[in-house]
């Protein structure tokens, strides 16, 4: 079979269909090796395409200018922010908003707050879906489709467990323009819980992470209210509950798995 001059024999083991544009097959490679590797940089992306470095840097660079790819340091790249979106929305649609509702409610109805799912978005965390409590006179209501700040207790939970989900929502450093706002996330990490509130709003969040099948933290379940009526405490009935409706999504999320490789 003739190859066009520009064509190079496609890898051994990857099956490219006969009229594929060329450049989609090469940036899926790249994307299955970054899968496999968790990151990528030039070399590993030239010897892969086996095509020369220069090439292989426009393939890189080109996807990173479309958010495919993010750096994760001058060298290596990794899953960048448009993949987070585009995962964390095929998520919601595989099931996750679907599944909490009705345990959403029945959290709601216990602790007597307004119950909030939140989901990455690839940029900051995007309130997916919301049971809001109406047994208090004083409650609060959050919109679906609200994009919540950095160092809220939904944010605090996707930072601190980002190396256990399947996005990098952020790069620490000096130049990260939230870093200051954000404290405790060692906290976070060993209680398991993030709880913030805002003076200027009079609320409080508790937020605690939803994992998936594999662990993979996909969401964050929250608890808000007046902050006169949440305590800040974590070890509290708020907490309790909160954890265990996270824990009944959690395995709802494995049972919807298994029943599906059935």
């Amino acid at each position: 079979m003739a190859l066009h001059p520009d064509t190079k024999p496609a890898k051994e083991g990857l099956d490219i269909p006969s009229g594929d544009i060329q450049v989609v097959a090469r940036v899926v490679q790249l994307l299955r090796l970054l899968g496999e590797a968790g990151t990528i940089d030039l070399v590993s992306a030239a010897q892969e395409l086996a095509v020369g470095k220069s090439t292989a840097h426009r393939y890189l660079a080109s996807m990173e200018n479309h958010g495919l790819l993010q750096r994760r340091n001058r060298n290596q790249y990794e899953f960048g922010p448009l993949l987070a979106e585009l995962g964390t929305l095929a998520l919601s649609r595989l099931g996750v908003v679907n599944l909490a509702r009705p345990i959403m409610e029945r959290v709601s109805l216990q602790v007597r707050h307004t119950v909030v799912l939140t989901i990455w978005n690839g940029h900051c965390p995007v309130v997916a879906q919301v049971h809001e409590d109406g047994s208090r006179t004083a409650h609060v209501s959050v919109k679906i489709g609200s994009r919540l700040r950095a160092g809220t207790a939904q944010d605090c939970v996707f930072r601190a467990f980002q190396s256990e989900s399947f996005h990098r929502p952020y790069r620490s450093g000096p130049a990260d323009p939230v870093q200051e706002q954000v404290s405790g996330l060692d906290e976070v990490r060993r209680t398991g819980v993030a709880i913030r509130s805002s003076a200027s709003e009079g609320v409080r969040a508790v937020a605690v992470p939803i994992r998936d099948a594999s662990g993979m933290v996909v969401a964050a379940l929250a608890v808000v209210g007046v902050t006169v009526l949440v305590p800040e405490e974590d070890d509290s009935d708020v907490v309790m509950v909160l954890r265990e409706g996270a824990q009944a999504i959690n395995q709802a999320l494995k049972a919807s798995v298994e029943s599906s490789a059935d």
